[in-house]
């Protein structure tokens, strides 16, 4: 038996001020119990100024092994976590794995010194190659394992899990957290504090849109109605639990099973309050099954609209039909649930006009809230191919942008000056949130009144100069 420390790095201040459950190490956390290995989680939330309750966790506990996972926004917090480790523990084998170091295994090893790297989805992958080492086979082979051979990078195939595994593995390991922690803070619905669990009820995403990573695959996995089910079930009874945030790349792709696990909510589970911060295509869903929602317990829905031009869905493969959109944005609303609008303006070629048009759009809907963000080229996605194809006539590396901070516009690779796109930002947050009307809406319908003062904070700190890192 091995202890292995989990890490969950964390990057917190005035813009970003949430955390939500570390489900991916849960569910590691759960398979290397069951493998007959001692895990223990460490969120980084409650000591991510100096890290001084990890210092000791890793002086008193001693682990065999570490496992960091990593999206972007935590690069310099995962810096300081290595820096801590090597210093006390410098022989602990120590494995990256998520978003981050899934589309940059080589530089997570050559650079930020990681032993290994899992490549997507690490449920199998993690404890395959604790056995490894610990019995002195070789690692250099095993499939969704980047790891140094002499002085390169071998990089094999990223595994994931089949739709029947998903159905099988044990459910997250939820005693390895202090629920108490994400209670006291805002979590990715950013509706409030209040005690609620994260679930993932499907994997992987068939749509190709451009600004997307394959962490999770293409291929849509789901789980069975009845597995969901059953983990509502006992989250609810055994640990008190009322709130859920879904967080699935694509909740409605199989309607069926969207509407077995609503159905089975309704019926079984009253009481229970839904959030949908992500991950829920509003072109596939009717008025009916909004409604359905409701009765489900929805209190809260988030919509990825990105932009309302018909020529730029094409061109970022997201192919929304707008209209459909349109009708299902205003039935969330008329059903009575909190809705929330994604956007992205600044996409390559996107003209004046067309982000206009986006913001327009935003402004004369029935959302109650909305996003607006500049596309960032997150590195392995097509995005990145794009912005590197269009700013090399500029003789600008695109290395050298900040695109770790959703809030701040730092790359324009648009049609659009710096000028003409920092209007547009201004523009659509000033006149979408000082509408009168939306105000009133807003207040009446928002599920945590108290929390509002915050968002607007965060919504003055977006106003903020645009800062072009192209000359």
């Amino acid at each position: 038996m091995s202890k292995v420390l989990l890490i969950k790095p964390r990057l917190l201040n005035i813009e970003y001020t949430g955390i939500t459950h570390p489900l991916g190490l849960m569910y590691i956390g759960a398979t290397l119990k069951k493998a007959g290995h001692e895990p223990k989680i460490h969120d980084c939330a409650p000591d991510h100024k100096d890290l001084h309750l990890l210092q000791r966790t890793l002086r008193d506990w001693k682990p065999d092994f570490i496992g960091i996972s990593i999206i972007i926004t935590e690069l310099e917090e995962m810096k300081k976590i290595m820096r801590i480790i090597r210093k006390i523990l410098p022989e602990v084998p120590v494995t990256f794995g998520g978003p981050w170091p899934t589309a940059n295994p080589e530089e997570s090893i050559k650079i930020w010194g990681a032993d290994f790297v899992v490549l997507g989805e690490g449920e199998k992958v993690f404890p395959e190659l604790i056995d490894a080492i610990n019995n002195g086979s070789p690692t250099e082979s095993i499939p969704g394992i980047a790891s140094r051979i002499h002085d390169r990078v071998k990089i094999n195939p990223t595994l994931h899990l089949t739709e029947e595994e998903l159905n099988v593995i044990p459910f997250p390991a939820w005693e390895l957290l202090d629920h108490k922690l994400y209670s006291k803070m805002h979590s990715m619905d950013c509706v409030g504090f209040r005690p609620y669990m994260t679930l993932i009820t499907s994997r992987g995403c068939p749509y190709q849109c451009a600004y997307c990573h394959r962490t999770m695959g293409k291929s849509f996995r789901k789980r069975s109605a009845e597995s969901v089910l059953t983990e509502m079930t006992r989250l609810r009874f055994e640990y008190g639990f009322k709130d859920f945030e879904i967080i699935d790349d694509c909740f409605n792709l199989d309607r069926e099973r969207m509407v077995k696990i609503l159905t089975g909510i309704k019926n079984h589970l009253r009481g229970v309050k839904l959030y949908f911060p992500n991950g829920v295509r509003a072109d596939m869903l009717t008025p009916e099954d909004m409604i359905l929602f409701k009765k489900a317990g929805t209190v809260s829905i988030c919509f990825a609209i990105e932009t309302s031009s018909p020529r730029l869905q094409k061109f970022i493969h997201k192919n929304l039909n707008i209209d459909k959109a349109v009708r299902t944005i205003n039935a969330s609303v008329k059903a009575g649930i909190y809705t929330t609008g994604f956007f992205m303006i600044g996409f390559p070629t996107e003209t004046y006009e067309e982000a206009s048009a986006t913001v327009d759009f935003a402004i004369h809907s029935s959302l109650h809230r909305a996003y607006f963000f500049n596309p960032k080229p997150f590195e392995g996605t097509e995005l990145a191919t794009m912005a590197k194809d269009i700013l090399k006539s500029r003789n600008y590396n695109i290395k050298g942008c900040d695109h770790t901070n959703y809030f701040i516009s730092s790359l324009n690779f648009s049609a659009m000056s710096d000028n003409e796109l920092q209007t547009l930002f201004q523009r659509a947050y000033r006149r979408f949130y000082l509408s009168p009307g939306r105000v009133i809406r807003t207040v009446l319908h928002h599920p945590r009144i108290f929390s509002l003062p915050r968002y607007a904070l965060i919504t003055l700190l977006k106003l903020r100069p645009f800062r072009s890192s192209v000359s």
